[in-house]
């Protein structure tokens, strides 16, 4: 699952602003930004080679350089106490005025699905507690968010497209529910402006997001970095190909689907010929193994069905589930519906036959799809496909199955290229065998992190690891490596780092083994912090929906550790153990003043033996240890496990302070078993 942005909009105004201009921003640094407060902050651009640039703030800041030899430039400013609005002036032979700039505190929010999933939230399943309440309680104009662009590279990108914007409920549907709470709860606290850099891709992998040289300490992704490394000259020349077709003009302002010719009068014909054209089972996600692969924009579903005869004197529903992102459905070559709307990629799609459009039993259905990014596709489940008498789904035919399929322009780095539909271009396609999307090795790090992280932050909360489920072992190098290559990466060794646990769920198994290598990443990970989710959990989603407690345990870290307000930061930690005969006394750190049980005893403990045997076993609160006690038929007590299931519905041990203890184990050495 994954949100869509359309970013086409503000990159051609930016482009026709700055069109003749020699001094270019990154699209980070714009209007309505919040810079840290009380630090040098980094400010970046381009300019003519060797041109002078002069920035100046109107806190009574001013720096000079000079552009290098291929344009670049960057100075360091000194920021002020949190305040504000201020301006910037960039000089040269040119002149930038960025205004309306907030100073205070700068947080990047990264990840993968619980990172990501809005205020909105993704129903009917994933649905954030209090989300309307929360959402008509964004009125704050100081806490401000820029989303960076979901996009792909094999190459480091100079910039990626976002813009700032305050939080208003009219705007907050889209923002990370984490990113915006934490936000919330920091503004609260601390009473000055707060800025979030948003930068999130569900499903993607941990490699993904950190640099390709970074990687090739980690012997187990060998072959992925010499498949990435072999395939960089095919994708530069599948980006030259693709961009030697005619681009679809878009005045500024204009939707990248609204009024564009996508040869909508030619392809929905009942004589069409789609004889040549390839074929796709639906539902299905279009970058599927059997379909397109990494592809964006513009596809051409057609298929002929036949419904029975007593049906053309009814109200005859048409229902294809839901469409990722947008469509325009045809019947008979007559428009029935469409849905163009942002942000509508997973409702159901259903639309009224109407009566003048049927010709006989034989009907013929063309969809034109619109992906903007990160699957796309008519990708619900079989059922939802049919056509029915309104009334009486018990009577769907269904229409799941073969459809024809045409791609007629691709959404290639925020410009529309067209393919021509009679000589089917798209099919001479260059291959590439390596995808290209959210899960290719380093593509979100070369597109997503590498273009933003010059901007001065505070630090960075992170919530990632399902996808990466199965592969613990691993992760326990490949997480540390990725925290330092961002640290470098921003030029600060010592930048705060905190991380969700990832919540227990019902849908993938073993995930006990990823929240213990997540649990013994804090030691290996400086200035980090990690936050247990053992009690917001759910059996049928990936997501902790509660985000308000989400937020105030991440809040928590930050305020402890930055802002001068002590206080207990996670749940009873696991520090040692002593074995006495048939019991295991545990001690903990982060007791928060007492160890609590909750439901009234102690569950989810078990003994593990000496041949590696495991036995449930009771525990019970000492004093400020647990004692677990090994059954009768263990006679080599070694080490104890605490909720370590993959899915756990009430963890019984917590702090006095409220916080869950992590799931665990006290072997020394973490094995994946």
């Amino acid at each position: 699952m994954n949100l869509k942005k359309i970013f086409i909009v503000i990159t051609a105004l930016l482009t026709a602003l700055y069109a003749d201009a020699n001094i270019t921003l990154p699209h980070i640094m714009a209007s309505r930004m919040v810079l840290q407060q009380k630090t040098l902050c980094t400010l970046w651009g381009t300019a003519d080679p060797m041109e002078e640039v002069t920035v100046k703030a109107s806190w009574d800041v001013e720096e000079k350089t000079t552009a290098d030899n291929s344009g670049n430039w960057s100075v360091k400013i000194q920021t002020p106490i949190a305040g504000g609005p201020y301006f910037i002036d960039f000089i040269g032979k040119n002149h930038i005025r960025l205004s309306n700039i907030l100073i205070g505190e700068v947080w990047i929010a990264s990840g993968t699905t619980n990172m990501e999933i809005p205020l909105a939230g993704w129903p009917p399943h994933d649905v954030i507690k209090d989300s309307r309440e929360i959402i008509d309680g964004c009125t704050e104009d100081d806490i401000r968010i820029t989303i960076i662009q979901q996009k792909a590279s094999f190459n480091k990108e100079d910039d990626n497209n976002c813009w700032w914007y305050p939080c208003a409920p009219q705007g907050a549907n889209n923002i990370s529910a984490q990113a915006y709470l934490f936000a919330k709860k920091l503004h609260e606290e601390l009473k000055i402006p707060i800025g979030i850099i948003q930068i999130c891709w569900t499903g993607s992998y941990t490699e993904c997001w950190a640099d390709i040289e970074a990687l090739k300490m980690i012997p187990s992704l060998k072959n992925q970095i010499a498949d990435f490394e072999r395939c960089l000259p095919l994708q530069n020349h599948l980006t030259d190909w693709i961009r030697s077709h005619k681009k679809i003009n878009l005045a500024p302002g204009q939707q990248p689907f609204n009024g564009v010719d996508f040869f909508d009068k030619e392809v929905c014909r009942l004589s069409f010929d789609d004889s040549r054209w390839k074929t796709m089972k639906l539902p299905s996600y279009m970058d599927n193994s059997d379909g397109l692969g990494p592809f964006d924009g513009v596809v051409w579903f057609r298929k002929w069905v036949s419904i029975p005869s007593d049906w053309l004197d009814k109200k005859i529903i048409l229902s294809l589930g839901p469409v990722d992102d947008m469509d325009v459905t045809y019947v008979n070559g007559e428009k029935i519906g469409e849905t163009l709307e942002d942000g509508k990629w997973n409702f159901e799609r259903k639309y009224e036959i109407p009566s003048s459009v049927l010709r006989g039993s034989d009907l013929l259905i063309a969809v034109r799809v619109i992906d903007g990014g990160n699957g796309g596709g008519i990708c619900g489940v079989k059922e939802s496909m049919c056509i029915y008498p309104d009334g009486e789904q018990d009577k769907a035919v269904s229409i799941a199955g073969d459809w024809k399929y045409l791609p007629t322009a691709e959404f290639y780095k925020e410009t529309y290229y067209s393919y021509d539909y009679k000589k089917l271009e798209f099919y001479n396609r260059p291959n590439v065998s390596v995808s290209l999307n959210m899960k290719t090795i380093s593509a979100l790090y070369n597109s997503m992190i590498y273009p933003v992280f010059k901007y001065t932050t505070a630090g960075i909360i992170f919530s990632q690891g399902e996808t990466n489920v199965g592969r613990a072992e691993e992760y326990m190098k490949l997480f540390p490596a990725m925290v330092a290559n961002w640290r470098e990466t921003a030029e600060n060794p010592d930048l705060k780092f905190y991380y969700s646990q990832m919540p227990p769920n019902g849908l993938q198994d073993d995930s006990q083994f990823m929240r213990e290598a997540q649990r013994r990443c804090q030691a290996l990970i400086p200035n980090s912090g990690m936050v247990p989710l053992m009690d917001l959990g759910s059996f049928s989603s990936y997501n902790a929906l509660d985000k308000k407690a989400v937020a105030a345990r991440f809040a928590a870290w930050a305020l402890n550790d930055l802002y001068n307000k002590p206080q207990e930061t996670m749940g009873p930690e696991f520090v040692s153990m002593t074995i006495m005969k048939n019991q295991i006394q545990l001690s903990f750190s982060h007791t928060g003043g007492g160890l609590v049980c909750k439901g009234g005893k102690l569950t989810g403990f078990e003994v593990m033996d000496s041949k590696g045997s495991v036995y449930d076993a009771e525990a019970e609160i000492v004093g400020d240890k647990i004692v677990v006690t090994a059954p009768a038929e263990c006679k080599t007590p070694k080490n104890v496990r605490y909720a370590y299931k993959s899915w756990v519905e009430k963890p019984s041990l917590f702090n006095k302070d409220g916080f869950p203890a992590s799931s665990f184990s006290t072997e020394k050495k973490f094995t994946e078993k």
